[in-house]
Formats: C-alpha cells, sequence, structure tokens
C-alpha cells in the first residue's frame, strides 16, 4: 500500500516527561478542586445519580446518560454532517464500534464528546435499542480521573470513562494490558462502543504534523481484536472550532465507518472517507482506485500482503488519514459564510 508506513518516534527524555506528568496531576487536583467549589447546583445532582446508577444496557441507564450528555453539551451551536446518516445505520449495527477522535482542545473537546454521545443515544432510541445497546467506554489519562473527587470520579466511570497509563514512558506496562482486558472482552461479544482520542497527550505538541501525534496503540488494540472477531468497525470524528469572529462556530464530520477484517493471514480494509473527500492524499487515493470495485481490500506494500506486527503501522496510517480528512472537513464547514450554514443546537 504505502511503501513507507508513517510512524514517527519522539526525541524526549523519560525524566522530563514524568517531571511534567507529576506537575500536570497536582495542577489537576487543584483546578478540579476549585472547580468543586463553585460547581452549579443542578450538576452536583447529575453526577450524583450517574454515580449512584449501575452501567448496564436498559431504558434507565440510556435516559440518565442522554440527561448528562446534553447538559454538558448544551449551549452548543454545532454543525454536523446529520444528513450522511451515519450514527443512524451505526445504530442497526448488531456490532459494537470504535470512535476515533482528533484532540484539538483540551478545554471545548469533552463537550464535543458529549454532543456526539447525545446524537447517538437519541440514534439508539430511534432504532428501538433502548434495552440493547453497547455501553460507552471511553478511554482517557487515568491522571483525569484519579484527580477528581471520588463521586465524579464514580460517575465519569459509570457513563464509561477508563483510565490509562497515556504517559509516553511508563514504569508498568501491565497498567494499560489490565485496564484494556475487560475492555477487549466487552468490545468482541457486542457489548460496549469504545471512544478514543489517539492523538493522547501528543495533542499539545503542535509542532509535530498530524500523522506524528496520531499514536499507535488503537492499532495494535485494532490488531489484536481481529484474532478473535472477524471484522472491526472504525467511526472518525473530526472536531474543528472558529477563530476571531468565527470563534462560536462548532464543526464535526462523521466520517464513513473503516470496516478492517482479516481473510487468514491478510489483513482487509475499506477506503473510508478517502476516495470522497477532496482532502485525501493521492498516495492513498491512488492505491484504493485501483480497488474501488472490491468491497474489501487487501492492505499491501508494494502488491505484496502485509502481516505480522507490521500490519499496525499500516492500519494506523489508514486510521491517521481518515481521522485527518474529517478534522479537515469539520474545518471546512465552519469557514462556511453563516447563510451557507445549518446548524443544529443540542
Amino acid at each position: 500500500m504505502l511503501s513507507n508506513p508513517s510512524f514517527t518516534g519522539l526525541n524526549v527524555y523519560a525524566s522530563s516527561e514524568k517531571g511534567f506528568q507529576k506537575c500536570e496531576y497536582i495542577f489537576r487536583i487543584i483546578t478540579n478542586r476549585f472547580a468543586d467549589l463553585f460547581e452549579g447546583k443542578q450538576t452536583k445532582i447529575i453526577t450524583k445519580n450517574i454515580a449512584q446508577i449501575a452501567p448496564e444496557s436498559n431504558e434507565k441507564y440510556l435516559a440518565q446518560l442522554e440527561e448528562i450528555s446534553r447538559y454538558f453539551s448544551s449551549s452548543k451551536t454545532i454543525d454536523v454532517n446529520t444528513e450522511d446518516k451515519i450514527l443512524e445505520k451505526i445504530a442497526h449495527y448488531d456490532s459494537s464500534v470504535i470512535f476515533i477522535m482528533n484532540h484539538s482542545s483540551q478545554r471545548q473537546d469533552p463537550s464535543m464528546l458529549a454532543v456526539l454521545s447525545t446524537l447517538l443515544t437519541q440514534a439508539y432510541k430511534n432504532a428501538g435499542k433502548d434495552k440493547n445497546f453497547p455501553l460507552p467506554k471511553i478511554i482517557l489519562n487515568q491522571d483525569i480521573l484519579k484527580a477528581m473527587n471520588p463521586t465524579k470520579r464514580k460517575a465519569f466511570e459509570n457513563i464509561g470513562a477508563v483510565g490509562i497509563d497515556a504517559n509516553i514512558y511508563s514504569g508498568d506496562k501491565g497498567v494499560n494490558a489490565r485496564a484494556f482486558l475487560p475492555l477487549i472482552k466487552d468490545f468482541v461479544r457486542n457489548k460496549s462502543n469504545i471512544f478514543i482520542f489517539p492523538e493522547g497527550k501528543l495533542a499539545i505538541r503542535k509542532d509535530l504534523d498530524f500523522d506524528s501525534r496520531f499514536q499507535v496503540g488503537i492499532a495494535e488494540l485494532i490488531n489484536k481484536v481481529l484474532t478473535i472477531k472477524k471484522k472491526v468497525t472504525v467511526v472518525p470524528v473530526g472536531f474543528a472550532y472558529g477563530k476571531g469572529d468565527n470563534k462560536s462556530l462548532t464543526g464535526m464530520h462523521i466520517g464513513e465507518p473503516i470496516k478492517f477484517g482479516r481473510n487468514g493471514e491478510n489483513t482487509t480494509t475499506t477506503c473510508g472517507n478517502i476516495l470522497k473527500s477532496e482532502f485525501g492524499l493521492d498516495e492513498y487515493k491512488n492505491f484504493f482506485k485501483r480497488f474501488k470495485d472490491q468491497k474489501d481490500v487487501t492492505i499491501t506494500d508494494k502488491g505484496v500482503p502485509v502481516g505480522g506486527k507490521n500490519i499496525t503501522a499500516y492500519i494506523k496510517g489508514i486510521l491517521s488519514e481518515n481521522l485527518g480528512i474529517c478534522s479537515k472537513e469539520a474545518q471546512k464547514q465552519i469557514e462556511k459564510p453563516l447563510e451557507e450554514t445549518e446548524v443544529i443546537g443540542i
């Protein structure tokens, strides 16, 4: 497919990264304590209710999930490509899905995730799946959860937050393995959808291009899951925020699902958004154009199927390209003149 799949290591030192981690963690604790003091009454009530409810695939839990999603996404005016009805199609799937999102704003991205969750819960309700839907599992830095007060931490865990060691250098490689094991089990059994920001902590490295910030961990997870699950569907979702006079505008582009499969020792994929978008790179477009009549395309390098551990770099490249496209599509949408932009209020 690509003769040089993109994967960039970072020239950073473990000691400095760990030092930054400690400072960041302390800052989170202080910020959270101040936020707790001035937290509104309604927020406290919702948080307490979520902390007390068992996360189960039923009407009550879905209603609570929708309530908290709507609360944190309220006051958002957002342009979303709802006309593509991608979430409606996903709501009728019998299998679980992975959602990947770009991480361009640590302050605004959580509320955008809440918007996505609101739209998805609406889709499940409309599909008649109030009592049978995959529970959300949101992968985030474990320090975010540890820095919260116990009630809020429990509430976040009940709405699907799963803490992992998001640091570039980790002293205990088994931490994430232990966190991911039950996650993978539920995903394979179609009991949960996974939500993840693949840039992770590298999102702050604006000196790196998007593909270099996109970490390979999600591709490794997909490669492992394909050993026991025939198909893995990934939906890229791009977030974009206006600037200057248009700073109140917000954009979300929900991309075409990318479906990875395993055929013997070969890994197959669909092109997702690459052929339909003007932002797709020529090297990817040229590859998929050769197989445009095929539903599933075998991932190859110079005509030779890619296998083993090498496949993760190629999966990562396809995911990164698709998510980058969705991010640019979202940005393009909010740059339109207001009279040409259709927005929804959550």
